[in-house]
C-alpha cells in the first residue's frame, strides 16, 4: 500500500460546461478492502472546475486521485522546438519510440499506423500489447475532455503529482483485466448493462457501500459506475497490482494505470 493512502477518489471526467463528471470516495475499511463512501453527479451543483477542484485539494492529504481522461498530452503537442523536423527525423526519444515501434514498415503515400501527436505510447501498449481499444488522447471527440484534464493536472500541482497521488485510469481497461473482455463489453450501453455492474460489483470481494452509498445509483448511471471503478483502480494501484511502463520514456509521455490480468 502507497504510503498514508487511506482515501481513493475516482473522477469520470465530462466535459467542463456539462453535468456527466461524477466523483466516487472510497475508504480502507477496518479489515480488508475499501468501502464506497460517497459518489455521485453532484448533490448541490454539477462538478464543474472550481467544486472540482476544491474537493479534490480537501482530500489531498492521504488519498490518491484516479481521472478517467487524458491527463498528459501527446509528445507532439507538448514539443518546445521552434520548427518541427517531421517526426520522420525527430530525435526527441517518445517519437523515437514511435518510430521504432513502427519498424520502418510505413510507405510514402500510405496510411500511418502512428501518429504521435494525437496518440500516447500508453495507448499504443493497451492496445496492441494487451488488446483493449483505448481512445485516442487527441482522436475524434477527445479534445475538449483532454484539454480539461491537462487544465486540472495543472491547477492542482500544489497539491497533487502525477503518478504519486493522481494517476490516469481507464474503466473498461479495469473490467476488462479483472474480468473478460466480454464483460466489459457489456457495462455500457447494452440491455445487459445494469445486471452486468451488479456482477462487476459482486465480483469485486473486498468493495462494500457504506449506509447511504446506495450500490443501485451505480447500477443505472453510466457515470457513476465508471467513477466507483477509477477509484478502486486508485486502490489497487496503491497497493501495487497494477501494470507499470515499460520505461522511464512511456511513463513520461503518460501512463494509464491498469491492473494486472486476473488469473481466474
Amino acid at each position: 500500500m502507497t504510503a498514508g493512502a487511506r482515501t481513493f477518489i475516482g473522477v469520470d471526467l465530462g466535459g467542463g460546461k456539462g453535468k456527466n463528471t461524477a466523483v466516487a470516495r472510497l475508504e480502507l475499511g477496518n479489515e480488508d478492502g475499501v468501502r464506497v463512501v460517497d459518489y455521485g453527479t453532484g448533490r448541490e451543483a454539477p462538478w464543474y472546475d472550481d467544486r472540482l477542484i476544491a474537493y479534490l485539494r480537501q482530500y489531498a492529504d492521504g488519498a490518491v486521485v484516479a481521472i478517467d481522461a487524458p491527463l498528459t498530452m501527446p509528445s507532439c503537442v507538448r514539443c518546445v522546438e521552434p520548427v518541427c523536423p517531421t517526426h520522420e527525423s525527430c530525435e526527441v526519444p517518445i517519437v523515437t519510440w514511435f518510430r521504432e515501434r513502427e519498424n520502418g514498415a510505413r510507405v510514402a503515400g500510405k496510411k500511418p499506423k502512428y501518429t504521435p501527436y494525437t496518440q500516447r505510447a500508453s495507448e499504443v501498449i493497451l492496445h496492441e500489447d494487451h488488446q483493449i481499444l483505448p481512445r485516442e488522447t487527441l482522436g475524434q471527440g477527445m479534445g475538449p475532455l483532454a484539454a480539461r484534464g491537462a487544465y486540472l493536472t495543472r491547477a492542482l500541482g500544489t497539491t497533487h503529482r502525477l503518478n504519486e497521488n493522481l494517476i490516469e485510469v481507464y474503466p473498461k481497461a479495469t473490467i476488462t483485466q479483472l474480468f473478460t473482455p466480454r464483460v466489459a463489453g457489456k457495462y455500457k450501453r447494452s440491455a445487459e448493462s445494469p445486471r452486468t455492474r451488479l456482477d462487476i460489483f459482486n465480483g469485486l470481494g473486498d468493495l462494500t457501500f457504506a449506509p447511504g452509498a446506495w450500490r443501485e445509483d451505480g447500477l443505472a448511471n453510466d457515470h457513476k459506475f465508471d467513477a466507483i471503478i477509477c477509484a478502486y483502480t486508485a486502490y489497487l494501484w496503491a497497493r501495487g497490482e497494477c501494470v507499470t511502463p515499460v520505461s522511464d520514456v512511456v511513463k513520461d509521455d503518460g501512463w494509464i494505470w491498469f491492473p494486472r490480468k486476473s488469473a481466474s
